[in-house]
């Protein structure tokens, strides 16, 4: 092939490509052994018409818009060997030229420029948060309500009973609340089903029906009884209490954690919490560790790139919206921004994931990372094991899928690298971490070059 190169601007090299007659030949007959296969040609069955017949009838042109399908790629890959190029990315394409062989310029991103900070004169130190009585005793108390019962009582009804019911309710002719056996919880502060309906059946007994009606105000949410009279029947069937359990040794051995007093539960339950809270401020540090050499360090990214990853975030926010049932049209009218608007902050949080990214893969450039068969086997069974029965290992033995456990796991031995480096300079000692910095979508290779 022909290949000239304009000089590198941006990280970006320009080459202008003239596919060669030998490689343009080996894909105009792929194309045919395609086409000939799915087109009718009088006189002859699908796949027999002779080559030179069929470019006759169906047009050289749509041979080669065909063959343009595998060429491109082919031949950017070819060309980007030749120049011995480092890219990084998708590169563009753009045909110039058809006939007599296709034209190519191709703008091809280079692997980004990383100036990073020093990092070894960082001083930050992790901040975790102190755990409170107040939050074991919190997680006491939640013990507490998962171990309570709801047991019959043959007593009046009080806030806080559940109660087992049928209720009849009309705004005029309109019947607006129809229920048998319902369960009900009385709440002091509940507006459910109708505000005063709680207040209205206190003091029932099972077996009792009472008759009763509720004012709605005007600015009561539900249309159907807004500013309107309901009248109500209600019946009780049956009363229950909420029975907790007193908070001592027998609840802890109840509690179903191996604990055997209170005491050694109140212990446990704050180390838990100590360790979430010790992995919390690692993360913290890390994230602040990152954004500190945001800051120390330079970049040189090629303008394509950053094009690519924003179009990911924008994928991202659309499939994000989608899962609400919320078009990137209706979310754009009610934040009151452009799709303009929305593109320079794609762009501005492409830039920071880029670039979080590099720093990232500069640390394990210079710290030497590698990450083991055994450290990637560990990692497999982890997986596996947090997927449950369900699991397929054949889902994680493909070399696409183990390529990018290995990338994580590097990920998330940098930042800890970091972490430790950092913490070294007087830092508090390193817990273990499993902290996942966000990368960018993978566009590197050129397995996936298109065209214009």
């Amino acid at each position: 092939m022909k290949i000239t190169q304009d000089e590198v601007v941006d990280r970006q090299a320009l080459l202008h490509v003239e596919v060669d007659d030998e490689r343009l030949e080996t894909h105009l007959q792929r194309a045919y052994q395609k086409l000939v296969q799915r087109t009718t040609i009088p006189g002859f069955r699908k796949g027999k018409t002779p080559r030179g017949l069929f470019e006759q009838m169906i047009g050289r042109s749509v041979l080669v818009e065909e063959a343009l399908e595998t060429l491109v790629p082919d031949a950017v890959a070819a060309a980007i060997e030749q120049e011995e190029l480092d890219a990084y990315g998708t590169p563009r394409v753009n045909v110039t030229e058809y006939e007599p062989v296709p034209k190519l310029d191709v703008t091809v991103p280079l692997r980004p420029s990383v100036n990073i900070g020093d990092y070894s004169g960082l001083e930050l130190e992790e901040e975790p948060e102190e755990v409170t009585d107040e939050q074991v005793d919190g997680a006491v108390d939640q013990a507490q309500l998962s171990l309570a019962t709801w047991d019959p009582v043959e007593r009046a009804v009080d806030i806080g009973d559940l109660v087992v019911l049928s209720l009849e309710g009309k705004a005029g002719d309109e019947q607006v609340l129809d229920g048998d056996n319902v369960e009900f919880v009385l709440s002091a502060e509940s507006q459910t089903p109708l505000p005063g309906f709680t207040e209205a059946i206190v003091g029932m007994e099972a077996g009792q029906t009472r008759d009763f009606s509720l004012d709605i105000a005007e600015d009561f949410p539900g249309e159907q009884v807004a500013g309107k009279t309901v009248d109500c029947k209600v019946e009780v069937f049956e009363v229950k209490f909420h029975n907790l359990p007193e908070i001592d040794d027998d609840l802890a051995r109840g509690f179903g954690q191996g604990y055997e007093s209170l005491d050694e539960m109140k212990s446990g339950l704050r180390t838990q919490f100590e360790e979430t809270a010790a992995e919390a401020a690692q993360q913290q540090l890390q994230e602040k560790i990152l954004d500190a050499l945001l800051e120390t360090s330079e970049f040189e990214i090629p303008p394509l790139i950053v094009e690519h990853e924003a179009e990911h975030v924008l994928r991202d926010q659309q499939e994000s919206l989608a899962r609400y049932q919320v078009s990137m049209q209706d979310y754009m009218q009610s934040v009151g921004k452009s799709g303009e608007e929305l593109l320079d902050e794609a762009r501005e949080s492409a830039i920071t994931r880029l670039k979080r990214t590099l720093l990232i893969e500069e640390v394990a450039r210079n710290e030497d990372l590698k990450i083991s068969d055994e450290e990637l086997e560990a990692e497999i069974e982890s997986l596996l094991a947090n997927a449950g029965p369900q699991a397929d290992r054949s889902q994680v033995e493909t070399e696409n899928a183990q390529a990018s456990i290995r990338s994580m796991l590097l990920r998330r031995k940098s930042v800890e690298t970091l972490a430790e480096i950092v913490q070294s300079n007087g830092g508090s000692p390193t817990e273990e971490s499993s902290a996942e910095v966000e990368e960018p979508a993978d566009d590197e290779g050129t397995d996936d070059e298109g065209k214009d």
